[in-house]
């Protein structure tokens, strides 16, 4: 799992990234709004020791999360841009402990993610195809109450995603699928019920959302 000092690391270079990459742009910036929905996979590995002899676990698929934020974007040369932003997600899994316990875990994420998007540099079109390629760091605001298990609240993760940019003149949108691959551990050991019992803890995200310019 991400110590304290590693989480703050990647922090202050995704920041100090984004900071070399405003002061270097060969073109020019723009900002906008996202809102979308997301769906979360909660992956538990079981030790395979101990009581119970299974873990089950339940993501809330049914109901997606929700998610909103700001980005900007920063045009490196013709067909490649850097993108970074400041982003709220809020939604919750159910984990099924054994036949009779279901806790319910809530996760209400800010993330700042680091992306490079790719996009065909063709101005003539008004339809043009892009692929996001990054990272993301997130802390979770969301209280925990579990006796059960406990939760890190910061999460790593690889991201991947295509959407297809809009332009019609007065405005600009973007729909777009991205797929977060979770890196980091997030079961925290504190001594619970169930701590000898699950071993890594993974969350990953699929979110569809939608990208409005507000400055070209």
């Amino acid at each position: 799992m991400l110590s304290k000092e590693k989480t703050f690391l990647i922090a202050l270079l995704l920041y100090t990234g984004t900071l070399q990459a405003q002061q270097n742009t060969a073109g020019g910036f723009i900002w906008g709004l996202e809102a979308g929905f997301d769906s979360q996979l909660t992956g538990i590995q079981p030790l395979g020791n101990g009581e119970p002899d299974q873990v089950k676990v339940t993501a809330k698929r049914r109901a997606p999360g929700w998610r909103g934020g700001v980005f900007g974007r920063w045009q490196l040369w013709s067909g490649l841009a850097l993108q970074t932003g400041l982003s709220v997600s809020d939604l919750h899994a159910d984990i099924q402990f054994d036949e009779q316990v279901t806790d319910r875990f809530r996760f209400t994420d800010l993330e700042a993610p680091l992306h490079f998007v790719l996009t065909n540099p063709n101005g003539r079109f008004p339809l043009r195809g892009s692929l996001l390629l990054g990272a993301r760091i997130g802390w979770n605001l969301a209280p925990q109450h579990s006796e059960y298990l406990q939760l890190l609240r910061e999460r790593l993760a690889l991201d991947i995603g295509l959407g297809v940019e809009i332009d019609m003149k007065k405005w600009r949108f973007q729909p777009e699928v991205v797929y977060s691959h979770g890196l980091n551990n997030i079961h925290d050991v504190v001594n619970a019920r169930y701590d000898q019992v699950i071993g890594r803890i993974v969350r990953d995200r699929l979110t569809l959302r939608v990208l409005v310019w507000l400055e070209q």
